[in-house]
């Protein structure tokens, strides 16, 4: 009994960290610094929201995922019908995928650590160079998806922590000052916890974990084959092992990013600022460790990516291998990644205006609402509520209507006078509005058919 009870708690530790490796990309590594920088002494409540929502809701796609009895996302929405499954599957993995975030994963390392390297290199060589190599190497990974486990969990994941754990360990020796002499920047001043609640928001880590849900679902049933109370026992003690890590390494990442300001100006972004300090605790080795620290947080995280995408891919499309897939998801990503890291984010902000708000509203279903998932009155009401406000804000996003002088006040009306719009969530109010009328007319269309039989 007590070996089996060692073996379950070891499978569950290798399933967690597969997990942070997949998330844990270079976002989650430098994103925390720049909040703790502009938060200066407000950094707690800043922290609290970030986490909130970077760590909360993230964890809790992932049990959604688990719970789900389904094998895929597609399979997960079906009730929301076949037709909008298959369409929000697509936009999804596109958008995570070869679209915006997986050739992130080779240009933000490239931006804020060898760039530093090499300030004269010819940039544009550097980067095709380093993302072919970038992009191959993850390949080799992902073209074996039962090694995943394996690579990821055991080797390259561990590396990284211990990376990282150095520097942390240089940052409680070397204390850089308390947090509480830098002052706070722009609306962090007034309302951190709100800002950082939106950051958090911002990290598309909820996506993520739509897709790496059933990642981790297919590694528990290919490599511990289990009923389903056990599979979803194993992903969620994953998904809290795996929180409570990007919990601790967040708050730590917060914290020296506020302290930071005491010995380094605020950069302009989190990226510039870890490395100034991988440099003032390291000296000039410390760039080539910051650069070797944060490739191995983005490679994880594009091995994830690539097999989330042509898993699924290949299955709606039988006649391409998931090996051939796999080979297309990364060229495009290598292609993409060298449009550059500026053109990749802001032909994002639409897409992920349009598609959070729906994913976002897929964990709530999973988890409070899973009773209303067989009425269909009920879920076509709030689904075609949502899809309405989540265009509505994504039309907010665009710069050419957004700078119309006729829509200038419905804009400003909506973010001022629907409660929480001002930190990206007002479409809650219409989920829930939603789901109330959906409610009220499959209980009158019911009533009326009893009528009718009697």
């Amino acid at each position: 009994m007590k070996q089996t009870v060692l073996t379950r708690m070891k499978s569950r530790i290798v399933l967690a960290s597969l997990l942070f490796g997949l998330f844990f990309g270079a976002g989650n590594l430098i994103f925390p610094v720049n909040i703790g920088q502009l938060s200066g002494s407000n950094i707690a409540q800043s922290s609290f929201g970030f986490i909130l929502t970077a760590v909360g809701l993230a964890s809790l796609g992932v049990i959604v995922c688990g719970r789900s009895k389904a094998d895929s996302l597609e399979d997960m929405l079906q009730p929301y019908g076949r037709r909008y499954a298959r369409m929000f599957t697509i936009l999804l993995l596109l958008t995570i995928g070869p679209m915006f975030a997986l050739p992130r994963t080779a240009t933000v390392p490239y931006e804020v650590a060898i760039k530093a390297l090499m300030p004269q290199a010819n940039h544009q060589l550097g980067m095709l160079v380093y993302s072919f190599l970038f992009f191959g190497g993850a390949l080799l990974i992902a073209i074996k998806p039962s090694k995943i486990e394996v690579w990821v969990a055991k080797i390259i994941n561990p590396l990284f922590l211990i990376f990282l754990v150095v520097f942390f360990i240089m940052f409680m020796m070397n204390p850089l000052g308390s947090a509480s002499n830098t002052l706070p920047s722009g609306t962090y001043e007034t309302s951190a916890f709100l800002t950082g609640f939106q950051m958090g928001y911002q990290t598309m880590d909820v996506l993520a974990a739509l897709s790496f849900g059933f990642v981790i679902v297919q590694s528990t049933k290919e490599n511990h084959p289990e009923s389903q109370s056990s599979l979803v026992k194993n992903v969620v003690y994953a998904s809290l092992i795996s929180g409570g890590a990007m919990i601790f390494i967040y708050t730590m990442l917060l914290l020296i990013g506020s302290s930071s300001l005491n010995v380094l100006p605020v950069a302009s972004n989190g990226g510039i600022a870890l490395g100034q300090l991988f440099h003032y605790y390291f000296g000039s080795a410390g760039l080539i460790f910051f650069g070797i620290t944060i490739t191995f947080a983005c490679i994880t995280t594009a091995v994830g990516l690539i097999t989330s995408c042509a898993r699924y891919f290949s299955s709606i499309i039988p006649k391409v291998s998931y090996e051939i897939m796999a080979v297309v998801i990364a060229s495009a990503g290598f292609l993409v990644s060298n449009v550059g890291l500026e053109a990749i984010i802001q032909l994002s902000i639409p897409v992920l205006n349009f598609i959070y708000p729906l994913a976002i509203m897929h964990v709530i279903m999973g988890l409070l609402f899973t009773k209303f998932l067989d009425k269909k009155r009920v879920i076509n009401m709030m689904l075609g509520v949502m899809v309405v406000v989540a265009m509505f804000e994504t039309m907010m996003q665009l710069p050419f209507l957004a700078s119309q002088e006729f829509l200038k006040p419905l804009f400003t009306a909506y973010q001022t006078y629907v409660p929480l719009a001002s930190i990206g969530l007002g479409w809650l109010n219409f989920m829930i509005a939603g789901l109330c009328i959906g409610y009220w007319v499959q209980k009158i269309s019911n009533r009326n058919t009893r009528s009718n039989l009697t």
